[in-house]
């Protein structure tokens, strides 16, 4: 087998398309994020952000870990398609109705109209969608684990799209309406789980089947894994809700779009660890380590050269892209660059633990990010606002790095050099990509212009 063709070759295609697909949804998601920083200004966008965080934190609390042990015991053929997508579909109806039930119920009964320090209305406009968040990610889950990466993508292309299109229409409908980019946002979790559905019925059939002890099997593989997903989206999103909560709407909206820009950076590692999961689950322990080894060299190498790119251009992209009003949320994407750098390479890794059944470990590494993030947020936010924030981040993922980089380098046949020093042979491969992309876009013109 050449390495041209062999596994090496097949990994880095996967992930060129879901990361290709990252790029056209980041692209999407900046044009919607322009449009409502336009239309909403800082303290509108700042709403917003906390209002559709909510469903997510929630649906991450009440995931119980469902979706990794889809990746998981169906990458390894331990239970099939229709028993996986029926119990999901079972899960999130029974726990999204439930999780809405009780956010109904304290908002009535606390009588104060206000939940996470906005109005509650927009919440309860926003919660709709946490059982379709639900049911989208436990899906997603399957399509990885069967390793159909082209409908895993196409969700996440379907949810920015279609919140880009209603953000459009209802934003501008409703002339810079803050509750109507909710509900476009809503409106999108719902497009984007009808996809989700429709790649897993193309393996499996769609049905309410409710097994109490596959659900406890799951959640017990999903357990470890549902802890280190709580408190990694705590290490990556809570810090929104203490910047409202001490320095108000406006400074929020500042920080989201600064992180929605830094963030773009994450998207080599999120691709190259979506698809490494499965294949470390299915490979030999070395053959998985080899493998890590050379994703997390490129995503390292990638990640910088992104961070060092987007902190150049940074000052101009946000007055140019968001407005004037916007324009000190540079300062954010400066403070959590080197965060998101050593975050990469923390993302890469933490696939490998999934992989390899070690989500412990990935659990103590965002413990540790836990601990270090809420200490210094509480000790930075108050005084410095969004900076302290974006300081205390990158201080955390970094932590989070060092703890996998610990134990991968003392329980594994993995190296430290080997998984951060780019290679010639991964130099040659990029490039020959690269070449490849710029053979098929040429062709593609010279295609269309001969029509």
């Amino acid at each position: 087998m050449t390495p041209e063709n062999g596994p090496r070759a097949r990994l880095l295609t996967s992930a060129s398309l879901t990361l290709a697909t990252r790029v056209v949804t980041f692209g999407l998601s900046l044009v919607m994020n322009i449009i409502l920083a336009r239309a909403l200004g800082p303290d509108g966008r700042g709403v917003y952000a906390v209002a559709v965080l909510i469903p997510g934190l929630i649906s991450i609390v009440a995931a119980l870990g469902l979706s990794p042990a889809n990746v998981y015991y169906f990458s390894k053929g331990l239970m099939t398609a229709d028993e996986l997508i029926g119990n999901a579909t079972s899960a999130a109806v029974i726990i999204g109705a439930v999780s809405y039930a009780v956010v109904l119920a304290y908002i009535e009964l606390s009588g104060s109209g206000r939940f996470a320090g906005i109005n509650s209305q927009f919440v309860l406009v926003s919660c709709i969608s946490i059982p379709f968040l639900l049911q989208t990610g436990y899906l997603q889950g399957l399509l990885v684990g069967a390793q159909r990466f082209g409908f895993y993508n196409l969700t996440y292309f379907a949810q920015s799209a279609a919140a880009l299109v209603a953000v459009a229409v209802i934003v501008y409908a409703a002339h810079g309406s803050t509750m109507g980019a909710v509900i476009a946002w809503t409106i999108a979790q719902v497009i984007a789980c009808i996809v989700a559905v429709y790649g897993a019925v193309t393996f499996g059939h769609l049905s309410l089947r409710l097994h109490v002890a596959t659900l406890r099997q799951l959640f017990r593989f999903g357990l470890v894994s549902y802890l280190g997903s709580l408190t990694s989206f705590v290490n990556l999103r809570f810090d929104l809700l203490l910047v409202n909560l001490f320095s108000g709407a406006r400074q929020a909206g500042l920080y989201s779009v600064g992180t929605s820009l830094a963030e773009m950076v994450w998207y080599v590692a999120n691709s190259a660890g979506t698809v490494l999961a499965p294949r470390v689950a299915a490979a030999k322990p070395e053959q998985g380590d080899r493998m890590t080894e050379a994703v997390c060299r490129v995503v390292a190498f990638l990640a910088v050269v992104a961070a060092v790119a987007l902190g150049l251009l940074a000052p101009f992209v946000v007055v140019l892209f968001f407005g004037p009003a916007f324009g000190d949320s540079k300062w954010a994407v400066w403070f959590l660059l080197p965060g998101i750098v050593t975050f990469s390479v923390a993302r890469v890794i933490s696939m490998y633990l999934l992989g390899r059944n070690q989500l412990r470990i990935d659990l103590l590494a965002s413990s540790v990010a836990l601990v270090v993030t809420l200490a210094l947020d509480l000790a930075l936010i108050p005084p410095f606002g969004f900076r302290g924030a974006a300081v205390a981040s990158s201080i955390a993922y970094t932590a989070a790095m060092a703890v996998g980089l610990w134990w991968v380098t003392r329980r594994s046949t993995i190296k430290l050099g080997a998984l951060l020093l780019l290679r010639r042979s991964d130099a040659e491969m990029l490039m020959r990509r690269v070449r490849q992309a710029a053979a098929s876009g040429l062709s593609g013109l010279a295609g269309r212009g001969a029509c």
